[in-house]
């Protein structure tokens, strides 16, 4: 046997121990422990986070809601004329409006960290299963490439079947974790600090319009009477807050649209591009040596005939 051919069985031994070793499952804590580990306990804190906040903001929302329609649906105005009651309800709608559009951005952020937590989960219940399809296809293609050399087109297939493999292998393991990771970074730099501002403000006129009062046993119409009774102070407070209340809306929405969807799909994207694109320059150099070596053999066996 040749050097080659002994070069060859060690390569095919290699790829046999590891894909036994990817299917028993003892593969995976060396592929985690290279940023693998890292990732997923950073990513872990920073959607637990969010997630709270998110929940949190929700509540409050949920709360500063009610309140509103409550103040808009009732009949609080009639006693003080219909001018001032056409003028509660001009005051109270928009902003209501404005709460409603916050309170959605707030439920909708929240199932979208979740489902991004549980994307991620499901990525580590998969990721083993694909690498070792991946190893499979490696080693089918290196035995096509040294069984059936002149099977040029099934050669081919089998080594664009092993490419894609690969960057679903890289996807799972690496690149999904890390698009989350580096939103969590451009989060906190960019729209962490807007987000915050934003649920601080709303909490804080939460607690003035409609602050937390003990629990005396007093039924829900005795309730909405002392929120109806304060209908000049809320609107009074209400009109110095408009444009607060627009402002923290807006950051709010921009933050979540950001942190939920365009860093993590626009970090996904490129980081895919980026494998896709060494994968694509790495197997067009192998295709270019191979089809040299081909061509060179070619060459010398018609030379040898031709002597």
């Amino acid at each position: 046997m040749t050097k080659r051919q002994y070069l060859r069985i060690g390569v095919l031994i290699v790829l046999a121990a590891l894909i036994l070793a990817s299917f028993t499952g003892h593969l995976e804590p060396g592929l985690d422990a290279v940023l693998g580990n890292k990732l997923q306990t950073s990513n872990d804190a920073y959607l637990e986070r969010s997630f709270n906040g998110a929940i949190v903001g929700f509540g409050v929302m949920s709360v500063l809601k009610a309140g509103l329609g409550i103040i808009e649906g009732s009949e609080a105005g009639l006693s003080i004329g219909f001018t001032a009651q056409f003028e509660v309800g001009d005051i109270v709608q928009p902003v209501y409006d404005y709460v409603d559009i916050a309170w959605r951005t707030l439920f909708v952020g929240s199932v979208t960290l979740l489902g991004i937590r549980y994307l991620l989960q499901a990525a580590e219940l998969i990721d083993t299963y694909v690498v070792t399809f991946t190893l499979i296809m490696a080693t089918i293609a290196f035995l096509a490439a040294w069984v059936f050399p002149s099977k040029k087109r099934f050669r081919e297939v089998l080594r664009d079947i092993v490419g894609v493999s690969m960057v679903a292998s890289l996807a799972l393991f690496y690149i999904l974790p890390l698009s989350v990771w580096g939103a969590a970074k451009l989060s906190g730099v960019i729209t962490a600090p807007s987000i915050k501002e934003a649920n601080a403000g709303f909490a804080n006129a939460r607690e003035q319009l409609f602050p937390d009062a003990p629990d005396n046993g007093d039924s829900w119409a005795k309730k909405l009477k002392a929120i109806t009774g304060r209908i000049e102070q809320i609107c009074t407070y209400l009109k110095d807050k408009t444009t607060d209340m627009i402002t923290w809306t807006v950051k709010l929405v921009a933050g979540f649209i950001f942190d939920c969807i365009v860093f993590p799909v626009t970090l996904f994207a490129l980081l895919l591009w980026l494998t896709r694109s060494t994968l694509r320059y790495i197997f067009h150099r192998n295709m270019q040596r191979t089809f040299r070596e081909d061509l060179s053999a070619a060459l010398i066996g018609h030379s040898d005939k031709k002597d």
